[in-house]
């Protein structure tokens, strides 16, 4: 992939010139539609009170400036990590904004003040694959309106302003060829101008005033946002989901493996370039995702804000008839040989048609620490639901899995983190008489089941190995409310 490089340069000059309109278009732009999180680590402010336009540091500067830009962008947005957790990288698909001396390595020149490096997608190179931003930590801040001033350092806020320009795809009209000379945030030098001119606004609506329409989805009251997180490696270490479309209509839903991304909430070792697979219950190949950005139609999980926040993770839309249906990740093979992290798959039923999405089941490695395998869910609408939550290990053997979880354990915990219920032996649970008589009882006795009736929230069902063991487990989630007609 390569880089082009956008430096915004301190220059303290006087603007001359006439008011043509003359923004400028870099070479690239985001996916219409899409969701630009801005992973913010700027310092705090190290010095007393607030600057001089009230913001109490960088981070809320910067924010500000994000949020101008939004109100201008029809067609993309930005949203904010503050203080992220994610460490900056070239070439991660995913868009930083630090401070720091150098720019990965190389030197700012005498009179820059920031840089903005866009990355190009390598499958399509009109289409942005990051925008890292980058401000030189050898200058001195202050936030302020109006001119600039040399007693207090320079307006941090004007500099991120024509910064995020350059992440939403302008460049320096007054570097254009032929140059234009216009009043505009986005030129070369910095000036007295504070805020977006017309100008500026014209240039990004010009990339975003038009796209597909954004498109709803439905709460129902059912499990929603099934998903999983394990560690991802090969052979039988891939991770595998599999769910079920209950009821006689399709169901659409939004698939989405993720990688990289969970750095920015702290989780290290993540899969950085994760391959998702789905197929029907014939082991038929329906759709295929690697970079989500490189889909045939990038806009179709945007258009409904559930576009992966990497552009290197994996999302697949599709309608599917009643029936079994399995996705597969892995990691895509870059001959690079980084083949395993830590990745989440979710499930989104859209509910825009009248089947329903539901008893996911994901299959992965069980090791220790963060790498164990968790299932996570959303009882949605306003009605408490019954599910049954299974772990199993053992019975995996008859489907000629090598190393299956000899014995796992299960804890089912709400939002907060607070235990729900937990088992390690499905026949020493107090409904295990209920469950068996549902047809849910596990095959093996050393293998876990609960069943509990959940209030409206978010829950997770973890599955650990017992004294701790390894190996290959499987989780399943059950919707106990009658399926659809």
């Amino acid at each position: 992939m390569k880089n082009k490089l956008i430096l915004a340069l301190f220059l303290l000059s006087a603007f001359a010139g006439s008011r043509c309109l003359g923004y400028a278009i870099g070479g690239s732009h985001w996916t219409k539609n899409r969701t630009v999180v801005m992973h913010l680590s700027l310092p705090p402010k190290t010095t007393p009170g607030t600057f001089i336009d009230g913001s109490a540091d960088l981070t809320a500067s910067a924010e500000d400036a994000l949020n101008i830009w939004n109100q201008y962008l029809v067609h993309m947005r930005f949203v904010v990590d503050r203080n992220s957790l994610l460490p900056a990288a070239e070439y991660d698909g995913d868009t930083s904004v630090t401070i720091a001396s150098t720019f990965y390595g190389q030197s700012f020149g005498s009179n820059t003040l920031a840089v903005t490096l866009v990355t190009p997608s390598f499958a399509n190179p009109d289409i942005m694959d990051e925008a890292d931003v980058i401000f030189n930590s050898a200058r001195t801040y202050n936030s302020y309106p109006g001119p600039l001033r040399s007693d207090v350092g320079l307006d941090f806020h004007r500099i991120a302003l024509h910064e995020f320009g350059h992440v939403i795809g302008l460049d320096h009209p007054d570097e254009a060829q032929p140059k234009q000379f216009v009043a505009a945030i986005m030129n070369s030098t910095v000036s007295d101008i504070d805020q977006l001119q017309a100008d500026d606004i014209a240039g990004g609506q010009f990339i975003y005033s038009s796209g597909p329409n954004y498109q709803p989805s439905f709460p129902a009251p059912n499990l929603v946002n099934l998903s999983t997180r394990a560690l991802v490696g090969t052979g039988e270490g891939v991770l595998i989901g599999g769910f079920i479309v209950q009821g006689s209509q399709p169901a659409t839903v939004i698939l989405r493996a993720l990688g990289n991304s969970l750095r920015a909430v702290g989780l290290g070792n993540t899969l950085h370039d994760p391959l998702m697979v789905l197929r029907d219950s014939s082991n038929n190949i329906i759709q295929t995702s690697d970079d989500w950005i490189s889909n045939t139609n990038p806009s179709a999980p945007a258009n409904y804000h559930l576009d992966p926040p990497n552009s290197r993770e994996s999302a697949i839309l599709a309608t599917l008839n009643p029936g079994s249906y399995t996705f597969v990740v892995q990691a895509f093979d870059n001959h690079d040989g980084d083949l395993t992290g830590t990745t989440v798959i979710e499930l989104y039923d859209l509910h825009t048609t009248g089947g329903r999405a539901g008893n996911i089941s994901s299959r992965g490695q069980v090791v220790s620490g963060n790498d164990v395998l968790i299932g996570g869910f959303i009882v949605g609408g306003s009605q408490a639901k019954e599910v049954v939550v299974r772990a199993l290990g053992p019975s995996l053997a008859a489907s000629n899995v090598a190393n299956p979880l000899s014995d796992p354990t299960l804890e089912l915990r709400d939002a907060a983190g607070n235990l729900v219920d937990s088992n390690d032996n499905w026949g020493n649970h107090p409904k295990a008489p209920q469950i068996q008589s549902e047809n849910f009882a596990p095959t093996k006795p050393a293998e876990s089941a609960l069943q509990d009736t959940l209030p409206p929230g978010n829950y997770t069902a973890v599955v650990r190995g017992a004294g701790s063991a390894t190996g290959i487990g499987l989780v399943e989630i059950y919707d106990l409310s009658p399926p659809p007609n």
